[in-house]
């Protein structure tokens, strides 16, 4: 089994200490497990800054492994970290997705990241948990994949790129196994690639994640039309680039304010984003 480890790199130095803790992560794996293990790391330069998707691509081109693992370059892995996963794809050799909980380092300080479900999730609940959510379910470094999920797909645009791809994957997803414990630490003002000041079209990105809900199962399209309106909403409070977003707040709002489900807060951010405030 081999797990390839893709590392999308915007600056040449800025990865160094993320393949270390890395490095040292895999190093750590029993004895009896690294017989069966091999890990790939391929770190994929985008030093133009043309966008994070590009170098995810070359990636996906690149891997040779079984699996796929993320992790951006600014960010680094806890030391259980290739031992937990490589358990969880050894005990559950019918799953297509391992995930895990992270960290979040913003100004010195850190915050955690619990995902809703821990052990086994059949696919239609995570891609219920996934899609009407906006920011940590659509992240990918917090995941390992299986390689054919990707297959005859590949990455577009700058603007949320990940959350593009979860919407052509999920149907793909079957299980999961979702380990519980905080294996990554992200670093939310680092030097990776979403850092780089680079020009954006949400109307376009928004009008291609619209295309693709239509193609999801029609049970899933409320949640994803849900989903859609809270991502642009995280979108349009914290981007200069915002008017191209905002359309697509509006055009679900009622979705948001209407459904039970939908917590207080991230009401409202989206009736917030909505009015422009």
């Amino acid at each position: 089994m081999k797990i390839s480890v893709i590392i999308p790199v915007g600056d040449a130095d800025a990865w160094m200490r993320c393949e270390k803790s890395i490095r040292a992560s895999i190093a750590l794996i029993p004895e009896d497990v690294e017989e069966d293990v091999e890990f790939e790391v391929l770190p994929c330069f985008d030093l133009e800054h043309n966008g994070a998707y590009v170098a995810r691509n070359e990636g996906l081109s690149q891997a040779t492994g079984d699996w796929i693992a993320w992790v951006d370059c600014d960010d680094t892995v806890e030391e259980g970290w290739a031992r937990e996963i490589a358990g969880a794809i050894t005990d559950h050799p019918a799953v297509d997705v391992i995930q895990f909980d992270a960290a979040e380092v913003r100004n010195g300080m850190t915050r955690s990241h619990a995902y809703r479900y821990h052990g086994m999730v059949e696919g239609e609940a995570f891609a219920h948990e996934l899609l009407r959510n906006d920011g940590m379910p659509a992240w990918l470094w917090t995941r390992v994949f299986r390689r054919g999920l990707f297959d005859g797909l590949k990455f577009a645009g700058r603007v949320k790129h990940d959350y593009g791809m979860f919407l052509r994957i999920l149907p793909r997803v079957k299980k999961v196994w979702s380990i519980g414990k905080p294996l990554y630490r992200y670093n939310r003002h680092g030097k990776g690639l979403s850092n780089y000041n680079q020009q954006m079209d949400y109307a376009e990105a928004g009008g291609g994640f619209e295309a693709s809900i239509a193609r999801l199962p029609e049970e899933w399209r409320h949640d994803a039309k849900i989903g859609l309106a809270l991502t642009m909403a995280d979108v349009a409070r914290h981007s200069k680039c915002e008017n191209g977003s905002r359309q697509f707040v509006r055009r679900y709002l009622q979705e948001v304010i209407f459904d039970g489900e939908v917590p207080l807060r991230l009401k409202v951010k989206a009736i917030l984003a909505a009015i422009g405030i």
